[in-house]
């Protein structure tokens, strides 16, 4: 499912196409598989359908979606190499983060505190 955080800085067809990568990235969405119709998705996200097309056309020109003239939007066949590339670069930056936390003073438990309080987060 994708939640929107209308309080985020993230603007929300942002929102929407991690949201969609995440779907890829857990398996509930497979490459070959057809993405949620326009209308509909924003009808249950309560969002602008102008919105949501924005994102999916994000998608397609960066090779996440693919557009079938008279059949929809599928999740294409390099999604799955794209988020796992995307994951492994979001991994490296968390390490990094983390590091520089240390180098700029923070103790352990303090990153940890963090970490528990981002954990608890909602959005």
């Amino acid at each position: 499912m994708i939640t929107i955080d209308e309080r985020s800085s993230v603007p929300i067809y942002e929102q929407i196409k991690t949201g969609l990568r995440g779907l890829v990235a857990r398996g509930l969405l497979e490459p070959g598989e057809q993405v949620p119709a326009i209308r509909p998705l924003a009808e249950t996200l309560v969002v602008n359908p102008n919105t949501i097309a924005r994102a999916y056309r994000e998608l397609i020109l960066e090779g996440f979606l693919e557009s079938r003239r008279g059949e929809g939007n599928f999740v294409s066949a390099k999604a799955r190499k794209q988020v796992g590339n995307g994951l492994e670069t979001a991994g490296r930056q968390f390490q990094e983060a983390i590091l520089a936390a240390r180098r700029a003073g923070l103790s352990w438990s303090q990153i940890r505190a963090l970490l528990h309080q981002a954990q608890e987060d909602p959005s």
